[in-house]
């Protein structure tokens, strides 16, 4: 059994879960759409929450296109181990928090 080498924030934690689910989700719905399966209603979209828990839910189109890039980017290189796919959330989660920051500091200029 692993343990980690710091005690992450509970919003921190459930941020990491949500991305790792998304992640996870959107690698396998992207190999059922390979093999003919396209637009399944059963597939889970945590984007709306992830992007809620980061504070980065202003229903901004530019906001959701740049979460959207990230996701599918870092979803295609997860392999089937936890270590890869928290590996690839930690990358998510930072991005996130680059944007948001990034964000802010527009909104300030202004």
């Amino acid at each position: 059994m692993r343990y980690p080498l710091v005690k992450l924030p509970s919003d921190t934690q459930i941020a990491l879960y949500l991305i790792k689910e998304e992640l996870k989700s959107r690698k396998f719905f992207r190999t059922l759409q390979q093999a003919g399966l396209h637009d399944c209603y059963f597939q889970p979209h945590l984007d709306l929450l992830i992007l809620r828990g980061l504070d980065l839910d202003d229903d901004s189109d530019k906001v959701f296109d740049a979460y959207y890039d990230i996701i599918e980017h870092r979803s295609k290189k997860i392999d089937a181990d936890d270590e890869s796919i928290m590996k690839q959330a930690l990358k998510v989660y930072m991005e996130l928090k680059r944007l948001k920051k990034k964000l802010k500091e527009r909104r300030k200029d202004r």
